[in-house]
């Protein structure tokens, strides 16, 4: 049996790999779950900030299973993939791609030097004072960590007040971009080479960090511009198969390059392109890694839309309209998590939600026509 070490586990690819007949071994921060560990080949629990002498000894607790690939999951996994790949001499993302692809300012030096447009950015090395900021940057600015994902952490500066008097270690600042945020995805395998794709799809963010519609349609503005830059970018970040989710931004002049993961996407859009294609975008992605054709069709059957739900802190009074909201036409998921009394926490990153709801539609602004409705019918407030 073919076996692939997945890093970082996620349901949708370990269900992927039992419909595709692999062996599935887990690499992962904390144990997984009894029915999830029952379901695996192995697992291995390791720290994803530790050192690469860490990763040569997991490494070799791996060898015993004979991966064919290592397929990273989530953001935090990147880099130990990329050792993990290193030491056991399997393709895929080197760790000189990896670290530019999870280091927001490796990130930009080899988008700027690859000759993308992207915001100037400064480093907490460099040293400037919050005026020299200003005066470098402009206002507003946008300060963040160099490292993470799903916008944890970041500011956006609009006034020389918010501006810190110095960026701590770790952390940047770069000039804001004014223009419309949107997302492509990309995948590629062995055949295409350095930087090339067998699949591409460009997202339309209805609201950003809420609500996603793909495909983004056919008469949004510089449309193909932004699927050329997907493809630009990961040859200026040297992946050469598995997923990308870059993040752009549509300005008067054309495309700014914002960030590139290089990984599967988060926000539910792998259940929005299964939806719109008709096909597991997790089966793909394994077989990408494998060095296989992913077998994505090049274009959508259908569109597809997702809105995040999260009321903000507080203690929750009110969580109602599900089931109304699933009766609608073209509903096909609804989750709400949760009840009156339940406290929820401050949304500090793209990735918390206490609830979604997916639809389709034969065009996209039937999508986002039924999406808007659907999340009209959800009733959560706090107090």
């Amino acid at each position: 049996m073919t076996t692939v070490v997945l890093v970082g586990l996620r349901a949708g690819a370990l269900d992927a790999a039992e419909r595709l007949g692999l062996g599935a071994v887990a690499v992962t921060e904390a144990p997984p779950g009894p029915r999830r560990a029952a379901r695996l080949a192995g697992h291995v629990q390791a720290s994803f900030a530790a050192p690469p002498d860490a990763w040569r000894r997991v490494a070799r607790s791996l060898r015993a299973h004979r991966p064919a690939a290592i397929v990273a999951l989530t953001e935090r996994s990147v880099l130990p993939a990329a050792h993990l790949r290193a030491v056991l001499g399997l393709d895929g993302l080197t760790v000189e791609a990896a670290h530019a692809c999870t280091d927001k300012r490796a990130m930009k030096r080899a988008a700027r030097a690859a000759g993308l447009a992207c915001a100037d950015v400064v480093e907490a090395e460099e040293g400037l004072s919050a005026d020299a900021l200003v005066e470098r940057l402009g206002l507003p600015l946008v300060v963040k960590p160099a490292v993470g994902s799903g916008g944890r952490g970041a500011t956006v500066c609009r006034t020389r007040a918010d501006v810190p008097d110095a960026l701590d270690p770790g952390w940047m600042a770069e000039s804001f971009v004014d223009g419309v945020e949107m997302s492509a995805e990309t995948l590629g395998g062995s055949e295409t080479g350095a930087g090339g794709s067998v699949w591409t799809n460009a997202t339309r963010y209805v609201v950003p960090t809420w609500a996603s519609l793909l495909p983004a349609p056919p008469e949004t503005d510089g449309l193909d511009a932004v699927r050329a830059l997907a493809e630009a970018a990961r040859r200026a970040l040297g992946v050469d198969r598995g997923m990308t989710h870059l993040e752009a931004f549509q300005t008067a002049g054309g495309p700014v390059f914002g960030e590139m993961a290089a990984r599967p996407p988060g926000g539910h859009l792998m259940a929005l392109v299964r939806l719109a294609y008709g096909v597991d975008p997790w089966e793909a992605v394994l077989r990408a890694e494998l060095g296989d054709n992913p077998g994505l069709p090049a274009h959508a059957a259908r569109s597809a839309a997702a809105w995040i739900v999260h009321p903000g802190a507080g203690r929750v009074t009110r969580a109602e309209g599900a089931e109304a909201c699933r009766a609608l036409p073209g509903v096909e998921e609804v989750v709400l998590r949760v009840a009156p009394g339940d406290v929820v926490g401050p949304r500090t990153g793209s990735g918390e939600e206490v609830g979604h709801v997916l639809v389709t539609g034969a065009t996209a602004a039937e999508a986002e026509a039924r999406l808007r409705a659907a999340r009209d019918a959800l009733r959560v407030e706090v107090a």
